[in-house]
């Protein structure tokens, strides 16, 4: 088939051909809202939000996103069988199988959230100036460093955990903890659900202290032997797009997009 004027003049200037964008798929994570989650079998929360808004700015790529267990993407990037996870933490000695990353999509913070009487005096020092308190925390999860568990064991805090975040922040809301240990975002987005459930008023909780940070990357294999001949190309492509976009104050935007829609969904899953 003979190539159109157009298109001969497209590949003389460009050097790109006049052909469909390669389809890149990327793994995400299929249980960690609000960052990265499945819902009806699509790849729904923030870092997906994010990725959707790079693909429309990349030349000749498309990405697609699959959510699947954390542990199988691990592996399906280890093997080399998967291009790209989102969105790991940068773990180079821990994964060495993951070269390289992506510039980072986002900074993830651990929070305290305290009630108002708890916060009357400053409690800039963590654990040290939460020593006595009732705090909780999301069954099966250990943030907040290794001198909070041991002061925990020590039983010189005391911990309580429940499912999620919704029955976590009722109770300091209601007195029954004095604060609550979590990703900040995700507290955020469930005191705004509780918000337009008129189970919450603005100022009932303050934020203490942020406890840690971590930034979410993608992370691609370099173990595919040559599987992915556009993995550099794309990479640059992609740091690119994120790269502006962060300058542009469009993951911000994402970020807020996401507030914005617990204040008015308050059915929405609690985290």
């Amino acid at each position: 088939m003979r190539l159109s004027t157009a298109c001969q003049i497209w590949i003389a200037v460009f050097a790109l051909p006049c052909a469909a964008a390669q389809t890149v798929t990327i793994l995400t994570d299929n249980d960690y809202p609000p960052y990265s989650y499945e819902a009806d079998g699509q790849a729904q929360g923030i870092y997906n939000d994010i990725l959707r808004a790079a693909s429309a700015r990349l030349s000749g790529y498309r990405i697609q996103l699959r959510p699947v267990p954390w542990k199988r993407g691990l592996a399906e990037v280890e093997s080399g069988r998967a291009l790209a996870l989102s969105p790991p933490y940068f773990r180079p000695h821990d994964r060495p199988f993951m070269q390289p990353y992506s510039v980072p999509m986002l900074t993830e913070r651990v929070a305290v959230y305290c009630r108002a009487e708890t916060m009357l005096r400053p409690r800039p020092n963590w654990p040290d100036d939460y020593l006595g308190l009732r705090i909780g925390n999301n069954a099966g999860f250990k943030p907040g460093g290794d001198a909070f568990w041991q002061r925990v064991a020590q039983g010189q805090i005391q911990l309580e955990e429940a499912a999620n975040a919704h029955i976590n922040l009722l109770k300091v809301i209601r007195g029954r903890l004095d604060c609550y240990l979590n990703d900040d975002l995700a507290i955020q987005l469930e005191l705004a659900r509780l918000q337009q459930e008129h189970l919450y008023s603005a100022g009932q909780l303050a934020k203490a202290v942020t406890v840690s940070e971590e930034q979410g990357y993608v992370g691609f294999t370099d173990r595919d032997g040559g599987r992915f001949p556009y993995k550099q190309d794309f990479l640059k492509q992609l740091n690119q797009a994120l790269t502006e976009m962060k300058r542009e104050g469009l993951i911000d935007g994402i970020v807020e997009h996401a507030l914005q829609n617990a204040r008015q969904q308050p059915e929405s899953p609690s985290f």
